[in-house]
C-alpha cells in the first residue's frame, strides 16, 4: 500500500483547544493542561512524528470574532519545525495575506471562494498555491454557500481548479466525529473531478479504515486529517507513547508556551 500523510487536528475556539487527549493513568495533569496550552499540544504532536498540524479556527465559522483563534495559530506555527494548515471563513484578504506573510506555512480559505474570488487568485499568485489551499465541506455532494446558496462539490473542486488552486481538503459532514470511516465511493467520486491533489478529512477511527482509505483511494489522495481518534489514542503505537508520557510528565509539564508578540494587525 501506498503511504498516507496523517495529519493531527486541533480545533482552536478563543484561542484554545476544543479536544483533550486521554492519556494512560498518572498523565492526567498534563493533558488538561494541553487544552490551554495549545503551543504545547503542537509540540506534543511533533514529538509523536507529526509531519504536518491541521488547525480550525472554528470561532469564523461560528462568526465569533477569532483574533485570540488566529494569534494563537502564528505561536504554535512559530514552535514547531513543521508546517501548520489554518482553515478558517476568515473573508478579509488583507488579514489571510498578513496570516501567511507572517509566517502560518499554509490557509485553507474557504469563504473567499464565493466572495473574493479574484483575492484567492491574487494570494495564489503572491504565495504559491502550495500555500493557499481550499476546503470543501459537503452533504450529499451539496455545499452551503452564503445567502442560502448551494453549489454541487463537483463543482467547486472545479472552480478551486479555476482559480489555479492545487489542494483541496475535503470533508463530508456524516463523517466528522462519527468514527465510521469515509465513504469510499465518495472519495473517489471527489477525487476524479478536477486534477488537483486532496486530503480527506474526518470519519477515521481504525488503523483498518485508514488501511481500506490506502487500499482504495486514488493517487491524487495523498493525506488524511485525523482528530477524534488521535484524541481517543485508537491506534496501536499511541499506547507506547502514552506509557512515555505518564513517565516524563513532571519535566512536560514545566515546559512553558513560547511568548510570541503579534505581527497581525489588529490582532
Amino acid at each position: 500500500m501506498r503511504p498516507l500523510l496523517i495529519i493531527p487536528a486541533i480545533d482552536l475556539t478563543g484561542g484554545h483547544c476544543a479536544r483533550c487527549i486521554l492519556g494512560e493513568p498518572g498523565t492526567e495533569l498534563l493533558y488538561q493542561d494541553f487544552s490551554d496550552k495549545p503551543v504545547q499540544l503542537a509540540k506534543l504532536w511533533r514529538r509523536e512524528n507529526a509531519k504536518c498540524i491541521h488547525v480550525t479556527d472554528t470561532d469564523s465559522f461560528a462568526g465569533r470574532d477569532d483574533s485570540a483563534t488566529l494569534e494563537t495559530a502564528l505561536q504554535m506555527q512559530r514552535s514547531i519545525d513543521i508546517p501548520i494548515e489554518l482553515v478558517t471563513l476568515q473573508r478579509d484578504v488583507a488579514v489571510l495575506r498578513e496570516l501567511l506573510n507572517a509566517g502560518i506555512y499554509r490557509v485553507a480559505a474557504n469563504a473567499i471562494l464565493q466572495s473574493n474570488p479574484d483575492g484567492a487568485r491574487q494570494l495564489i499568485a503572491e504565495f504559491g498555491n502550495n500555500r493557499l489551499c481550499f476546503g470543501v465541506r459537503a452533504h450529499a455532494g451539496i455545499v452551503e454557500m452564503d445567502h442560502g446558496e448551494t453549489m454541487s462539490d463537483v463543482d467547486m473542486i472545479k472552480l478551486i481548479h479555476t482559480l489555479g488552486g492545487v489542494r483541496v481538503i475535503y470533508s463530508e459532514k456524516d463523517w466528522e466525529g462519527a468514527l465510521s470511516g469515509q465513504d469510499i465511493n465518495i472519495v473517489q467520486r471527489v477525487a476524479a473531478s478536477a486534477p488537483v491533489r486532496f486530503t480527506m478529512a474526518g470519519g477515521i477511527a481504525s488503523p483498518q479504515q485508514l488501511w481500506e482509505l490506502q487500499r482504495s483511494a486514488p493517487r491524487n489522495v495523498d493525506s488524511v486529517v485525523i482528530g477524534r481518534a488521535l484524541y481517543e489514542n485508537r491506534f496501536p503505537c499511541q499506547h507506547i507513547w502514552r506509557i512515555a508520557e505518564a513517565k516524563l510528565e513532571p519535566s512536560i509539564q514545566t515546559q512553558n508556551d513560547d511568548g510570541v508578540q503579534s505581527t497581525i494587525s489588529g490582532l
